[in-house]
């Protein structure tokens, strides 16, 4: 097959064509930062809805350090609770998970640190008064050096916890 001059235009052409079909692609938005403290970004905080009214839950959120140096989350508190311990999932002996507590969360230098479910998280527990899905729940955070940092997280539903119009078999769960 021989192409001519006068056939590279309708190729060019076409070959835009099919490129204008392909989706755009746009880059993903941005983390917004509900707080900050000395290059650490807190953000998409989030607090699960307890389980089947209990009095202890989980919360999830992104740090990111802008700075030049490794920081360190050494705990958590807020007066809606008890206590607020920093959990992760680690293998065991027989090479299980387990929900283990940890001293620290190290955030490394131009990186992030991910708590989310099946891995670090905040573990909040004797939750104070009830809570349900919109609410605030007040947070503290501190950072090594005994620097603190307060934001609000809201409280979403929880995905493993089903409602009463999920149950379904008149009620009785199976």
């Amino acid at each position: 097959m021989t192409l001519s001059v006068r056939s590279l235009p309708l190729i060019l052409i076409a070959f835009a064509g099919l490129a204008a079909c392909e989706p755009a692609k746009t880059p993903p938005a941005p983390m917004l930062a509900v707080a900050k403290i000395d290059g650490v970004e807190i953000s998409e905080p989030r607090l699960r809805l307890p389980p089947n009214g209990r009095d202890l839950t989980a919360g999830y959120l992104t740090l990111t350090n802008g700075s030049d140096k490794a920081q360190k989350l050494v705990g958590a508190s807020s007066p809606k609770a008890e206590r607020i311990e920093l959990h992760a999932h680690l293998k065991g002996a027989d090479g299980m998970a387990q929900m283990r507590q940890v001293q620290q969360v190290e955030i490394p230098a131009k990186g992030t640190a991910v708590l989310a479910p099946g891995g670090l998280h905040l573990m909040v527990i004797g939750i104070k008064d009830p809570l349900k899905p919109g609410d605030s729940f007040p947070i503290e955070l501190t950072f090594e050096g005994n620097r603190t940092v307060g934001f609000a997280m809201p409280v979403v539903e929880n995905p493993s916890q089903k409602t009463e119009g999920d149950k379904g078999h008149s009620g009785h769960q199976h």
